[in-house]
C-alpha cells in the first residue's frame, strides 16, 4: 500500500493517557483518536461525571458515548497511593496526558506536570479548566452554561427583546475541545521533531472569547450599542411546505434574488440600495419576503434561488438532516451500534479517514482496565492485588 493510497493516521502511534472528564478534554482526546492515536480513557470508581448528562441508559450518556468513541477504558482510584502508582505507570508509556481538573488538584494528587515529566520527559500536559490556572478566577468551578453567561455568548445570542440567551447546546465545551485538539496536535508535531514536551493551559473562558472574536471586535466597535445584522436579507422564512435560509452577501446577490422574485424593482429602490440602507430597512424588506416564500414550496425556492446565485437552503431538523441527499452522498452520517443505545447515526469526523462503525463503541466504566494494565508491563499478580484492592476495577 503506498501513501497515496495508505488510510490517513498521522498520530497513528501516538498514545494518549485521557484523565478527563465531561467533554471538552474528552472530545479533544478524541479529535487525536480519529487521527489515528490510540487513546486510554481513565475513570474514577464513580466514573466520568458526563456518563449522568442528558439521555443516560446503562451507566452511559449521549455526550459520553460521542466523547469517548473508540477509546479503552480504565478504571482507576487516584485517591489511594496504590492507585496513583498505577497512573505515573501508565505516563511513564504514554505520550500525552489529558486532564480537567481544577488547576492545583493534580499536584495535590502528586501527579502535576513536574512529577510526569520526571517520569517522562518528552510528556505532554494538556489541561483544560474553567478559568484558567492564574489569577483571581483560576479556582472558580465553570461550566459551559456559567462561561457561555461569563463571555457574552447568551447576550449575542439573546432575545429580540435583549434578553441574554443560552446557545442550545454545550457550545462552549465543544469549542473549547475542538481549540485544544489543534493545540495538543501541535504539540505532538513539535515533541515528534525535538522529543520536547511541555504543559499546555486551556481554558472554556479562553476559547469561548476566541471563538467570539468577530461578534466581539464588531461590539467594540459599535461602541457596545445591539449587533445590527451583518447581511441583509438574511433569515429564515416559511415556503409552502416548511422553512428556508436565505442570506445576501453583496448587492449583486440582491439585485438576483428580486429578479428571482419578480420583483427587478427592488434593485433600483432607495430603501434597498446598499447593504447600509437594507440594514435600516430589515423589517420591510423581511416582510415583503416573507409574503412572497409562501406562495411555493421550499423545493421550488431552493432551485431557484441557487440557479440564480442566491445563498439559500433548508432548514432542518436532525431527522430531515439525517434524509438529506447531501449528507447520504458525502456519507456524513453513519449507523453506529452501542451495546445500551442501540443502533443511531453517528457524525463523521471532518479530515478523519477512520469512521465511527470501525471503531468500538465507547467503553462501559472499567471495560479494559485488565487489558490497559498488561500493555503497560504490569505483571498478573500486581493485577491481582490491584483489583482486589480496589486501587482498579475491571467491569
Amino acid at each position: 500500500m503506498n501513501a497515496a493510497t495508505a488510510q490517513f493516521k498521522p498520530f497513528e502511534g501516538v498514545r494518549v493517557l485521557d484523565m478527563s472528564q465531561g467533554l471538552a478534554g474528552p472530545y479533544a482526546a478524541q479529535m487525536l483518536l480519529m487521527m489515528g492515536a490510540t487513546v486510554v480513557k481513565v475513570e474514577p470508581p464513580q466514573g466520568d461525571w458526563g456518563r449522568v448528562m442528558g439521555l443516560a441508559r446503562n451507566g452511559h450518556s449521549a455526550l459520553s458515548v460521542i466523547a469517548n468513541w473508540g477509546k479503552k477504558g480504565i478504571c482507576v482510584d487516584a485517591r489511594n497511593e496504590q492507585g496513583r502508582e498505577v497512573i505515573k505507570r501508565l505516563v511513564g508509556c504514554s505520550d500525552l496526558v489529558m486532564e480537567s481538573f481544577r488547576p492545583g488538584v493534580m499536584e495535590k494528587l502528586g501527579l502535576g506536570y513536574d512529577v510526569l515529566k520526571s517520569l517522562n520527559p518528552g510528556i505532554v500536559l494538556g489541561s483544560i479548566s474553567g478559568f484558567g490556572r492564574s489569577g483571581p478566577h483560576a479556582l472558580r468551578a465553570g461550566s459551559d452554561s456559567i462561561l457561555q453567561a461569563a463571555t457574552g455568548m447568551a447576550a449575542m445570542n439573546g432575545t429580540d427583546e435583549g434578553a441574554p440567551r443560552r446557545v442550545g447546546m454545550l457550545a462552549v465545551d465543544m469549542i473549547t475541545g475542538l481549540y485544544a485538539g489543534y493545540a495538543l496536535s501541535a504539540a505532538i508535531h513539535e515533541q515528534r521533531a525535538s522529543g520536547v514536551g511541555r504543559h499546555l493551559d486551556l481554558s472554556l473562558l479562553g476559547a469561548s472569547m476566541a471563538f467570539q472574536a468577530m461578534p466581539m471586535v464588531e461590539s467594540f466597535l459599535q461602541g457596545g450599542e445591539k449587533r445590527k445584522p451583518v447581511t441583509v436579507p438574511s433569515g429564515n422564512f416559511d415556503a409552502a411546505d416548511g422553512q428556508l435560509s436565505v442570506v445576501c452577501l453583496r448587492n449583486e446577490m440582491f439585485h438576483a434574488l428580486a429578479k428571482a422574485l419578480g420583483h427587478e424593482e427592488w434593485a433600483t429602490d432607495p430603501r434597498f440600495a446598499d447593504n447600509e440602507a437594507r440594514q435600516r430597512n430589515v423589517d420591510t424588506l423581511h416582510d415583503l419576503l416573507a409574503g412572497i416564500f409562501p406562495t411555493q414550496s421550499r423545493e421550488y425556492w431552493i432551485n431557484r434561488l441557487n440557479q440564480a446565485g442566491v445563498l439559500c437552503g433548508p432548514v432542518n431538523s436532525y431527522s430531515s438532516l439525517r434524509e438529506d441527499a447531501q449528507v447520504e452522498a458525502l456519507r456524513l452520517l453513519a449507523d453506529v451500534d452501542h451495546p445500551d443505545f442501540g443502533a443511531f447515526p453517528f457524525p463523521a469526523f471532518p479530515g478523519a479517514q477512520r469512521a465511527a462503525d470501525e471503531l468500538p463503541p465507547a467503553p462501559a466504566l472499567g471495560q479494559h482496565t485488565v487489558d490497559a494494565l498488561r500493555g503497560a508491563g504490569f505483571a498478573e499478580a500486581e493485577i491481582h492485588n490491584l483489583l482486589s484492592s480496589g486501587a482498579c476495577m475491571q467491569a
